[in-house]
């Protein structure tokens, strides 16, 4: 992307940045932290903060106080959610260009897993997981959508809600299908949007339409649009950094099961109810090798 059209994207992480800046402004040395950030984002967003810190010719504290100043605990917060915005603005090309490094990519992989595990169970916060499973236990129905290879997290959000007992459906890579079911959403229904990495227009229409019609919507993912935002009522914001050309379902898929998890919890017989009716039809369809033994409801 260029600068003229980064300019003119409401999507750009420079505009992002500005967005931060508090009405009282930043002090002279974190400012000129925030102002190198801005000049170069690609670069600011893989520097440890000694190295920004050197560029800006200030201080590692200076790095950690602009950090502050802008709303992130410390600079590796805001370095995350910068980097996120970066990757979501370049082409699989450019992605795999920045994760080549020495070392084994195996190895990187699992630690960059780990990572984004660490940072999802920080920082999503349990109450709003625990609403967001309460509106999806009072929903009339519940619809989600995905694109790509996050059409996996939608899938599997999908199958789990169903099989504890709530009546779900799939919109994965169906554009038409999306429209068809989103012009019949009404006020007491949740659309569940998985939005990681590059941001699709039917993300954010799909959101802006059934946000228009009174539904609830829930976006799930690993940076905020603006444009998706203004559509949405809950937000769960999970890592989704690789370190190859592709990103990482790991954390998301973690949180969706959480999700789930929690609202196993709300209606516990209702989803017990549930899992012997599967349980059952599994064994009648013969769709496993080896089943259980045959479960009597408990009275």
């Amino acid at each position: 992307m260029t600068r003229d059209e980064d300019a003119k994207d409401p999507d750009s992480v420079e505009d992002w940045l500005r967005s931060l800046l508090p009405a009282k402004g930043l002090g002279a040395s974190a400012q000129q932290v925030f102002n190198l950030i801005v000049r170069e984002p690609a670069k600011a967003s893989f520097l440890p903060a000694a190295e920004l810190a050197n560029l800006a010719q200030t201080s590692v504290s200076s790095v950690t106080r602009a950090a502050q100043r802008v709303g992130y605990g410390g600079w590796p917060d805001f370095q995350r959610d910068l980097r996120a915005r970066h990757l979501a603005h370049l082409s699989v090309l450019e992605v795999s260009d920045v994760h080549a490094d020495g070392g084994s990519p195996f190895q990187a992989s699992l630690r960059q897993d780990a990572d984004s595990l660490s940072v999802s169970l920080r920082k999503t916060d349990d109450g709003r997981v625990a609403r967001i499973a309460q509106l999806i236990a009072e929903a009339d129905s519940i619809y989600v959508t995905a694109q790509g290879s996050f059409s996996a997290v939608g899938h599997a959000l999908v199958h789990n809600i169903q099989i504890a007992g709530y009546p779900v459906r799939e919109l994965l890579d169906r554009p038409a299908s999306v429209a068809n079911h989103i012009a019949r959403i009404t006020p007491r229904d949740v659309l569940i949007v998985c939005s990681y990495w590059r941001l699709y227009d039917l993300a954010v229409i799909a959101a802006a339409q059934a946000h228009s019609r009174g539904a609830t919507v829930v976006v799930l993912a690993d940076n905020m649009s603006p444009v998706l935002e203004q559509s949405a009522d809950e937000i769960v914001i999970t890592p989704a950094e690789g370190t190859s050309f592709f990103p990482s379902l790991t954390a998301a898929m973690a949180v969706q099961q959480g999700i789930v998890a929690t609202l196993a919890t709300i209606d516990p017989e209702r989803t017990r109810r549930s899992l012997t009716e599967v349980e059952e039809n599994w064994r009648a369809f013969k769709l496993l090798h080896r089943s259980v033994p045959s479960i009597q409801p408990q009275i």
